[in-house]
């Protein structure tokens, strides 16, 4: 064989083990999300449900009936009941946290709410109600769940529209900028009297813009074909909406401020959005996660933008109720704004 095929191919080699991009995503990468995924999906123990138990006057022989159960006969399923009043247990279910509550009728009866359309939900109640059967005389009802909130898509179209908000901006401003820098027309601008902070925030009021229109036909789409309204208040959510943009657009400041190559500054976004996209509980609740981790991914950018319009949308909630962790989403926009602005490489 000739030496400069053997030679090429050394070269290649090379130049894969000395770029650090290349090793991370090769590498690190799909490590890191094996792990990430293999805690949120464990199979190692029973799958643990959480069913939400109505406190009421005639709790006592369900509460009784329930401890008893043999929950190492239930396909590697354990329940865990969460006893709480009815107004916290639809709650929870508008949340994610539980697709299934049990309600204590007289007389030993009881029953279920639940979406009959949810698998998981379904599974549960079958479980749960082949087990509570076994005593005679013990008869259940079904009460199906159809009001906002309580069905998956009411979970998930709020999520997208984060979703949306996150990937429009770190890829909008983001891979615009590095593009820029990448064509050598950012050191035109610097030739200008133009300023820094102004370029950015022209990106930013642009994206704004650009996001609301994206979520403005996604609304409309989900809408029409699933009956998904907003029932909060429109301020509530033109508030989160921002913070969520502020948030996302200092991100991409910071994620675009140094990169001088393309697969360096693919490669810093995709690792933003799909790390974030994974564990903020996009498509599942991320109390899927073990607790100390779930405890650190609710406070991430994406986690709060989600939750915070699931409020607006699912919950009614005002400007009182999203106030605070809004003011949480602006805090991240401004450090990494701000950091970003410091760092920021022109050419």
């Amino acid at each position: 064989m000739n030496n400069s095929f053997v030679n090429l191919v050394a070269i290649q080699f090379r130049e894969f083990v000395r770029e650090p991009a290349s090793l991370f995503w090769s590498l690190i990468f799909p490590i890191g999300l094996s792990g990430v995924l293999g805690l949120a999906f464990a199979e190692k123990e029973p799958v643990t449900s959480r069913v939400a138990v109505e406190k009421n006057a005639y709790v006592a022989p369900l509460q009784t009936r329930l401890e008893t159960i043999d929950t190492d006969t239930l396909l590697l399923n354990r329940f865990a009941f969460v006893y709480t009043s009815p107004a916290d247990a639809r709650l929870r279910l508008k949340r994610g946290e539980i697709s299934l509550i049990v309600e204590p009728l007289p007389g030993g009866r009881f029953a279920y709410h639940f979406d009959p359309r949810n698998e998981v939900a379904r599974t549960q109640y079958l479980l749960l109600d082949k087990e509570l059967n076994e005593t005679p005389g013990r008869e259940s009802r079904i009460r199906p769940v159809r009001t906002q909130g309580s069905r998956y898509i009411d979970f998930l179209i709020p999520g997208m529209i984060a979703l949306g908000i996150m990937n429009s901006c770190v890829w909008g401003i983001g891979w615009g900028v590095i593009e820029w820098r990448i064509k050598k027309l950012l050191r035109q601008m610097v030739a200008t009297p133009m300023r820094k902070t102004e370029f950015l925030l022209a990106h930013f009021a642009t994206r704004l813009t650009l996001c609301l229109i994206e979520a403005g036909f996604l609304l409309v789409f989900a809408a029409t074909l699933f009956g998904v309204r907003l029932t909060g208040s429109p301020l509530a959510f033109a508030l989160v909406f921002t913070s969520g943009v502020a948030a996302f657009g200092g991100i991409a400041i910071t994620v675009a401020s140094r990169p001088q190559k393309t697969y360096v500054g693919s490669g810093m976004i995709n690792l933003v959005t799909l790390s974030l996209t994974i564990v903020s509980g996009i498509f599942f609740n991320y109390t899927n996660f073990p607790g100390w981790a779930a405890g650190l991914i609710e406070y991430l950018p994406l986690t709060l933008l989600a939750d915070l319009l699931r409020k607006v949308f699912n919950e009614g909630a005002g400007l009182a109720q999203v106030a605070g962790k809004s003011v949480v989403l602006l805090a991240y926009g401004l450090v990494f704004f701000t950091a970003g602005l410091r760092v920021f490489k022109w050419g």
